[in-house]
């Protein structure tokens, strides 16, 4: 285990530092204490050097104890040398204690991101943020107070975005493994993640809903600033047992859902299931079928739905060419050209969106 310390040049006084069951003795630096606590860590200093001028000494008469040379961080290029110090000290996979009770300027922030970056680049494992609040001292004794929840802010924030930008929740399911509420919520999302992946429109449907339900409960922390996003992420695409017209428009919310997060083959294969669907719908039928007969096909050839009919033969070849594997090298492969671009994916997608709505279908736009 290594302890990450910093230190000043301020005339620090004599405290006992308190953290939970385990009080330190009388000592004027923090450090004292955390080599009392942790004597068996490695206690790397951070020091300017004016800092070591005036504690260098009683640094190094501390068990595990060493200073590490730092710049006084007058400029950016300072800085990004302080930055790399830190980096060079933290071998990867350790275990980490970073203390900020003697922070110096700006010097905290910059350890706490360098660790927050250690975290991934790293997998360093940081088990406490401490500090020490000699302000909040009271009969000789000072609270030190363990800052890591805070740290965890952080994780649920890349790991929201994550789920919001690609869908996938391993990272929220880590983020949340040792938080009841949160775990619950977490598999919510995964049943969804994983529906959506499955190409299971109404499974999809259905774990929405089920994760929207987990956001109406009583989330603490970082969870109840983040659930509004996710709200809005996951109501377009939620339904349980709603008429056919609110499950019509849930399952081509989950088409936008798709084509947002470029799963552009699933997209276009759930676009040309959907138009069945929708053609069912425009028929006066229900949206599932239930025994009576229908053919898409006679709906399509119907003079009124000709633009319908021209968008599905688009889907259907899109979704035959990306789907159906053929072992068949592709037209212009070997030039460098590109077979599918944005706009070719796209495009079909966005014309199907208008042309139903034209016929009928009140379809919100998906921010």
């Amino acid at each position: 285990m290594i302890i990450l310390s910093m230190i000043g040049i301020s005339d620090y006084k004599v405290t006992s530092y308190a953290w939970g069951d385990r009080v330190a003795k009388p000592c004027h630096l923090v450090q004292q204490a955390l080599a009392e606590w942790f004597p068996e860590a490695t206690l790397l200093v951070c020091a300017t050097q004016k800092a070591k001028e005036k504690y260098g000494q009683e640094i190094e008469s501390i068990p595990n104890a060493r200073p590490v040379d730092i710049p006084d961080g007058k400029n950016e290029a300072e800085y990004w040398e302080m930055f790399n110090k830190i980096e060079q000290e933290i071998p990867p996979g350790t275990e980490l204690v970073l203390d900020i009770t003697h922070g110096f300027r700006s010097l905290p922030i910059l350890a706490l991101l360098a660790v927050s970056f250690l975290r991934a680049a790293k997998q360093v494992q940081v088990k406490h943020v401490l500090y020490g609040a000699f302000d909040a001292s009271h009969n000789g004794s000072t609270p030190m107070f363990d800052l890591t929840p805070f740290l965890t802010m952080l994780d649920w924030a890349i790991a929201t975005n994550r789920f919001l930008e690609t869908g996938y929740t391993s990272a929220l399911a880590n983020v949340a493994k040792d938080d009841a509420k949160a775990f619950e919520l977490a598999k919510a999302l995964e049943g969804f993640s994983i529906a959506m992946q499955l190409h299971d429109p109404v499974a999809a449907g259905q774990r929405a809903k089920n994760a929207l339900d987990q956001l109406e409960t009583n989330l603490e922390g970082p969870l109840d600033l983040l659930k509004d996003q996710l709200t809005q992420a996951l109501r377009p695409m939620a339904f349980s047992s709603e008429d056919d017209k609110k499950q019509l428009i849930a399952i081509f919310n989950q088409i936008d859902w798709y084509k947002r997060h470029s799963h552009y083959e699933k997209a276009t294969g759930l676009a040309k299931e959907w138009l069945y669907l929708f053609a069912r719908w425009k028929s006066g039928k229900k949206i599932w079928p239930d025994g009576e007969k229908f053919s898409l096909n006679e709906f399509l050839k119907k003079p009124e739905n000709e633009a319908l009919r021209d968008i599905y033969d688009q889907i259907k070849a899109q979704r035959d060419k990306m789907s159906h594997w053929r072992g068949i090298p592709t037209e212009g492969a070997g030039d460098g050209s590109t077979i599918f671009d944005f706009d070719t994916l796209t495009r079909p997608l966005d014309d199907l969106r208008n042309i139903v709505i034209g016929m009928g279908l009140e379809l919100p736009e998906i921010l």
